[in-house]
């Protein structure tokens, strides 16, 4: 009988482990939103925003802000010339996920980003 109570109470575990209850949709922005990046706040807003239709003004504010970031970057490319921007590779694959994850973004800058950037 003993086993019988271990084995289940291991089962019990095991499944709130895998299927336990994970931080709400908020919550899991605060988070990211307190570790300061930027991008993957965006991100995180764009794919959840069914579930953050409460945060709506922070998800816009955030993701102007990585705009204003892309903008930057493609403007210090307007500044060397024809040379491009070199930036920190993982940063710039940051600004790609954003960029396929934000339709329109992706529609507005991918070309741009793609010809003015170098990742290193």
């Amino acid at each position: 009988m003993k086993t019988l109570i271990h084995k289940f109470s291991f089962l019990l575990l095991s499944f709130w482990m895998v299927f336990g209850c994970k931080p709400s949709y908020t919550k899991q922005l605060d988070k990211i939103l307190e570790e300061g990046n930027i991008f993957q706040s965006a991100i995180f807003c764009e794919q959840n925003k069914v579930h953050l239709k409460e945060r709506e003004f922070e998800c816009i504010e955030v993701t102007k802000k990585a705009k204003d970031e892309i903008d930057s970057i493609i403007n210090r490319r307007l500044d060397l010339g024809i040379a491009p921007v070199i930036i920190e590779k993982s940063k710039g694959k940051e600004i790609e996920e954003f960029l396929k994850v934000h339709t329109q973004m992706g529609i507005r800058y991918w070309e741009i980003w793609k010809s003015s950037v170098i990742l290193e």
